[in-house]
């Protein structure tokens, strides 16, 4: 007879707890988790062969991570292309009649767009947007086309 199965004791009950780290960060593995509630990585992977609903379970934690995550990298990639305002801060020391103090001064600034950002928002939001010319493309595709037929008729 051999060991009994962690499934039910280990995993089941913490079935809440395994979805919110594996869709937290992003930095927290499958192996992570499984160390965590102490469970080998061989039965962990058996456990997601063999239970659906905890293959399910991982699933959408992981797809809620990479959702979570392209939303932050949509905003960031944004509001780098729209431009924005923010506030720096910046500590002077002055001499205010005859007495050396430190003063605390901000001010407002704008980042200007960031075409670099605009150009990656583009390539990688808009599927419409291309960012080479079709006909340099269509150009360099029968250029090789031709180099083929020259080199194939050349070995004969």
């Amino acid at each position: 007879m051999g060991r009994r199965d962690k499934y039910e004791s280990h995993i089941v009950p913490h079935f809440a707890e395994i979805a919110e780290l594996l869709s937290g960060d992003e930095k927290v593995t499958e192996g992570d988790v499984a160390r965590k509630f102490d469970v080998g990585i061989t039965s962990w992977e058996k456990y997601k062969t063999t239970h659906d609903e905890f293959r399910q379970l991982i699933d959408t934690a992981k797809a809620k991570r990479k959702k979570a995550k392209i939303e932050k990298y949509k905003s960031l990639m944004e509001k780098l292309a729209e431009g924005f305002k923010y506030t720096e801060t910046k500590k002077v020391i002055r001499n205010v009649d005859g007495v050396r103090t430190q003063v605390i001064e901000e001010y407002e600034k704008y980042s200007p767009p960031n075409l670099g950002a605009l150009h990656l928002l583009l390539k990688n939001l808009d599927e419409n947007w291309r960012n080479d010319d079709q006909v340099t493309i269509d150009l360099k595709r029968e250029k090789i086309a031709l180099e083929k037929m020259k080199t194939e008729m050349s070995e004969w």
